[in-house]
């Protein structure tokens, strides 16, 4: 059961769930069941959404094409979630435990790479461009990763160092869906460039909500605790700029991301501290910034109802709870 947001194409993101479904299939019932554990988890399924509307907004019509990339889009960022959970030891994802907890590490590392590889027999079936786009996309996000884990449990991590890792970590796969949903639209070079900012700028939008919504999001809605981060080790957007705020604020945080094993009473003070900083408000002035420049990237685009559903998903995504 997922959470999209449909945007006037619930018939495609339906084709793209029962794509999901089929392309995850194994004779082996583990990876199965562990690839359709995370499917299934529920999400936004923001990347599919990018990709389709992109490439209606610009007059495609295949509907089959869209849909098979897309899916291609979700099983890749599927996969990222597993491995990512490995990584950060995550136990519990959208409310539910993780791949990694459930079925222990061999078997989730086994099944992120399945999903990989099913995301490119779905990608390996376009043109050398589209193949080449989403391979950069991929290996950006797995610059992110190792950039991101350098960066854990450290204190010298700067505003522009979170900037490219979420850049790289998110914001490409969505920059890689508005690209190719353009490029088999049959848009111009220019206008295909275009896109792909939008979907940059979009991603780190999205991702500056995410970690806001770290600090002050319902764990009923959002499926996580509150300071997970912090938690595990990661400095975001609110504890960059809190510590900027406070030294004292700045003293307390960096003594709890130094922790290998904080205790809750300390996430919750830098939390707390967090909250009252004024750091949450920044935070939201620079998603929308970054919300505003996706919007001045579609004047390419011709007016209709997908192009102002690109327009309306920018809106969604700073206004989101979960």
């Amino acid at each position: 059961m997922t959470s999209a947001w449909d945007f006037g194409i619930r018939k495609e993101l339906d084709m793209v769930e029962q794509k999901l479904h089929e392309m995850v299939k194994s004779q082996e019932q583990v990876l199965t069941d562990a690839s359709l554990h995370v499917i299934d988890a529920g999400g936004k399924r923001l990347r599919p959404t990018v990709t389709i509307l992109s490439y209606k907004a610009l007059g495609g019509t295949e509907s089959q094409k869209i849909v098979d990339i897309a899916t291609g889009f979700e099983l890749i960022h599927s996969a990222t979630l597993v491995h990512d959970d490995i990584n950060d030891g995550g136990l519990t994802r959208r409310g539910k435990e993780t791949v990694f907890k459930k079925y222990g590490l061999h078997d989730a590392v086994v099944a992120g790479d399945f999903l990989f590889v099913k995301a490119f027999e779905l990608g390996g079936t376009f043109d050398k461009n589209v193949v080449e786009t989403v391979a950069n996309a991929c290996a950006k996000l797995a610059e992110g990763e190792v950039l991101q884990n350098r960066f854990r449990h450290r204190k010298d991590l700067t505003i522009d160092d979170y900037i490219r890792i979420m850049e790289r970590k998110t914001a490409y796969p969505i920059r890689a869906g508005a690209m190719v949903g353009a490029y088999l639209a049959n848009a111009s070079a220019d206008t295909v460039e275009s896109m792909g900012s939008y979907g940059l700028d979009l991603g780190i939008a999205f991702q500056i909500i995410d970690d806001v919504l770290d600090f002050t999001g319902d764990q009923k809605k959002t499926g996580k605790q509150i300071g997970v981060d912090l938690r595990e080790g990661h400095l975001t957007l609110p504890s960059l700029l809190a510590m900027k705020d406070s030294p004292s604020t700045g003293k307390a945080i960096m003594n709890l991301i130094s922790d290998d094993e904080p205790k809750q009473a300390s996430i919750d003070e830098c939390v707390e501290l967090v909250l009252k900083s004024g750091a949450i408000q920044k935070a939201k002035g620079m998603a929308e910034y970054y919300g505003m420049e996706a919007l001045g990237h579609l004047g390419c685009l011709q007016k209709n109802e997908y192009s102002q559903s690109l327009r309306d998903l920018v809106k969604k995504v700073l206004e989101r709870d979960s």
